[in-house]
């Protein structure tokens, strides 16, 4: 167990969260692992770059493998597109800060439509309030 509360917070909201949740947590986790490893790549600091690169790709790998691939086109070009960002982060690693600001544009695009898509499910899900409902 964690001494840091901000920490075990943190784990509980991953570890209960729903699928939903999760899913926005890793892109947000990814693009800023990604910031962190592109600072730590200019600032020399190659501990530092390979923790955050190395934790960038990992969560990419998830949500590779957590595809589900009958959904057909869009499964196959979050794959592909996935492939790609993770392929970029290995090539960072001689040095290469653009590409790692490469994969933070793909994944930053990639989150913000799914937090946009996502809102508009949780939207159309809501039940539709009453006149007097809405007022309160």
């Amino acid at each position: 167990m964690t001494s840091n509360p901000y920490a075990a917070y943190r784990t509980v909201e991953a570890t209960t969260a729903d699928p939903i949740t999760l899913t926005t947590m890793l892109y947000d986790g990814c693009v800023k692992a990604l910031k962190k490893a592109a600072i730590h790549l200019e600032n020399g600091n190659r501990t530092g770059f390979n923790d955050e690169s190395n934790r960038a790709y990992l969560i990419i790998g998830e949500l590779r493998a957590t595809l589900d691939m009958s959904q057909g086109e869009i499964a196959d070009n979050l794959a592909g597109i996935y492939a790609y960002c993770m392929r970029l982060i290995v090539e960072s690693s001689l040095g290469d800060t653009g590409r790692l600001r490469e994969v933070e544009r793909h994944i930053a695009t990639i989150a913000s439509a799914w937090k946009v898509a996502t809102a508009d499910l949780k939207a159309s899900r809501a039940p539709a309030r009453t006149g007097a409902e809405a007022a309160a």
